[in-house]
């Protein structure tokens, strides 16, 4: 495994389901000028306020939190927005799957609990944020919780399980990941073969190499030419991580000839990083 590895951590996959999915939720929303709220008034204003306008102020919260720019009464929050998260009798499912994403931003045992509970939502956009959320939180408690979903009927729900079980970085997921190599949706072999190569485990590098052809990408996949870029990218960081020897030609090949400059600048950092790999085992 490459000695520098976390070279790639802050920004390796971004999982191709937030790309489709959490983008539409969050790109969708245009944020209006508001007066300064505060995390407490914004949840007051979400029990409070319309159904209508709850999921924006849900929003807001959520990227209020990410902010932190300011002490937070965590244990109140925590009970609060977890209340909201689980009571979907009141709270419709997209100002819910906003309260995990909110949950996202503290540590504690009582916040991975209640998206632990939310796991078992009827509702699968819910589950899917429950689970963002707690792959962002590298909850190891939420392992055995995680592998349920690699077995889900549906296709977003095994995509975002391979990833958060990838960024939980607990090695004895990739035995239960590597099924998910052969899923016949596409979108979940990527993030499977990307979440192995974040566990260390190279049995998805054909996968990974086939991210590469760009050709497939624009005519057989139907992307467009930044998807088709951000694949790519993410595909090169995989093999990095794994240090894939038959990917060297491949790289050493985009690294000249690829018509994107970040998909150069990437396969050239890679093929770099393989050589101090390789050169440092021949010692």
């Amino acid at each position: 495994m490459i000695s520098n590895r976390k070279l790639f951590f802050g920004l390796f996959i971004f999982p191709l389901l937030i790309a489709v999915g959490m983008a539409a939720l969050l790109c969708s929303v245009v944020l209006l000028t508001h007066e300064k709220e505060t995390p407490e008034s914004l949840l007051a204003s979400i029990k409070t306020g319309s159904a209508g306008k709850r999921w924006q102020k849900a929003f807001e919260l959520s990227n209020e939190l990410s902010k932190k720019t300011a002490p937070l009464r965590q244990d109140s929050l925590i009970r609060e927005i977890a209340h909201i998260l689980q009571d979907p009798s009141h709270y419709d499912s997209k100002t819910r799957a906003y309260m995990a994403i909110a949950l996202s931003h503290f540590s504690g045992p009582e916040a991975i609990e209640a998206l632990q509970k939310a796991l078992k939502d009827n509702s699968s956009e819910v589950q899917i944020y429950a689970l963002w959320a707690l792959g962002a939180l590298k909850a190891k408690a939420a392992l055995p919780d995680c592998l349920l979903f690699l077995k889900n009927a549906d296709p977003k729900l095994r995509q975002i399980s391979a990833y958060v079980l990838g960024a939980i970085g607990e090695k004895s997921a990739a035995g239960p990941i590597q099924s998910l190599l052969k899923d016949p949706v596409t979108d979940v072999r990527w993030n499977a073969a990307l979440a192995l190569a974040r566990l260390g485990d190279d049995s998805g590098a054909d996968v990974l190499i086939k991210m590469l052809d760009r050709k497939s990408l624009l005519l057989e996949n139907k992307m467009n030419e930044e998807r088709t870029e951000n694949i790519m990218i993410n595909a090169i960081k995989g093999l990095t991580l794994i240090a894939s020897p038959d990917s060297i030609k491949i790289l050493q090949n985009l690294s000249k000839n690829d018509q994107s400059l970040k998909v150069r600048q990437v396969a050239i950092e890679s093929l770099n990083i393989q050589k101090e790999h390789f050169a440092g085992n021949a010692h």
